[in-house]
């Protein structure tokens, strides 16, 4: 979804460039579309990881849906923004002490554990802290959805969750973690599926070794969850998620579910993150003035992969349109950022009436791992702002911090 060009400029006008605009009516569009696909027998968690903006999150936790966290950090701002502990669930590898402390101070609804020491350790600082923590275990099959790029799942060892002789051995042990109540199974094996029918799929096998694993270790189902992985479209060509087939799907396992006694009350739950803000999000750059080389037409523009790093990390380049479109015919054009290094290209073949300094271009489907998977400190340039928009209304979400604000927190040696 894009924003009007004239709502662009005047952020560009009050805020500078380069900067991220984040579309809230386009956000709650998508909840809503995404609740009554899943029915009423699944539930949304947002992953916090994908945009952890306060003011999105803000947006997203008064809908009513729940929310990932991956660190304490995360958790922080979560319950900043208004979700309720018991509706966060918390997953990612290598958690350290303070991040178990955090979540299990907050009585979080549920921790995934992704590994045999995880648990010893979440067990001494249960027990150390006096409290009985609601656990799952986050499981690591050898089956799963086929990534174009592995990002999360593919085949072979994993630092994500148990293998399953691991995951039986600690079904098996669990009484040597009285503080602990393991009572769920977590898979996330997949990320930016496209294909409906796989999902399905993948929530039924999921559902089936949960069920499998629940009635050989006498185990309560009070979470499954099925993790993200609902994909959107970044490239021309690519067809979006189809929410019918989807829907249908999943209303066909909620009625399998339906007829079994042990998954009654069981929380199934979603993890989208990407689904449901990459498509509100733009990333807003200038052009500072064009050249050719060796044939080729380069825009170079203010911002780069130091604020948007996944065009060069996945090698998939989002659409890239011009905020006003000059007249004249389009041409292929390589849109490079201010970097010393020749990975820094947001497009590298993009299609468009060749811009003039001070255009503005819009890089689309940047809502999701836009921002937080930045490296901003590269090179000293300055930060983008973070903006949101409703119906036209403008705020400012996050206040960059300028170079000098970044130098005085450094200081010289001896």
């Amino acid at each position: 979804m894009s924003l009007p060009s004239k709502v662009l400029a005047e952020i560009a006008e009050r805020f500078g460039t380069p900067f991220y605009v984040y579309d809230f009516g386009a956000v709650e569009s998508r909840v809503a579309a995404l609740r009554e696909t899943v029915g009423p027998r699944f539930e949304i968690a947002y992953a916090v990881k994908a945009n952890p903006s306060l003011g999105l999150l803000t947006v997203l936790a008064r809908t009513g849906i729940g929310a990932d966290v991956a660190s304490r950090g995360e958790l922080r701002t979560a319950r900043k923004a208004g979700f309720p502990a018991a509706r966060l669930l918390a997953t990612g590898p290598s958690k350290s002490d303070a991040d178990l402390e955090a979540l299990i101070g907050a009585g979080v609804g549920q921790i995934h554990a992704e590994g045999p020491e995880e648990l010893e350790r979440m067990e001494a600082i249960a027990a150390r802290l006096g409290r009985s923590v609601r656990v799952g275990l986050r499981l690591n099959p050898e089956w799963g959805i086929e990534e174009r790029t592995a990002i999360i799942g593919g085949p072979g060892a994993k630092k994500f969750g148990f293998d399953l002789p691991s995951a039986r051995r600690a079904l098996r042990d669990r009484a040597r973690f009285p503080h602990l109540s393991i009572g769920g199974f977590q898979v996330f094996n997949a990320s930016n599926v496209l294909d409906a029918r796989a999902l399905v799929e993948n929530a039924r096998r999921v559902l089936e070794l949960a069920a499998t694993l629940s009635r050989r270790y006498d185990v309560p189902l009070r979470v499954v969850d099925f993790g993200g992985g609902l994909g959107v479209p970044y490239q021309d060509g690519e067809k979006p998620l189809d929410l019918k087939v989807l829907g249908r799907g999943l209303a066909r396992l909620a009625s399998n579910v339906a007829r079994v006694a042990r998954l009654e009350k069981t929380r199934l739950v979603f993890e989208p993150g990407r689904f449901l803000v990459a498509g509100a999000g733009e990333y807003v750059v200038r052009v500072v003035g064009t050249k050719a080389s060796r044939g080729r037409l380069y825009a170079l523009v203010d911002g780069g992969v130091h604020h948007l790093l996944r065009p060069a990390l996945i090698g998939t380049p989002h659409r890239v349109r011009a905020v006003v479109p000059r007249p004249g015919p389009s041409r292929k054009c390589t849109v490079a950022g201010p970097l010393c290094t020749s990975v820094d290209l947001l497009h590298p073949s993009t299609r468009m009436p060749v811009p003039l300094a001070g255009d503005l271009l819009s890089v689309e489907n940047a809502g999701a791992y836009g921002y937080t998977e930045s490296m901003p400190l590269f090179l000293s340039h300055e930060w983008p702002a973070e903006v949101g928009v409703r119906e036209g209304r403008i705020a400012l979400l996050r206040r960059p911090p300028a170079v000098r604000d970044l130098l005085a927190r450094q200081f010289r040696p001896f």
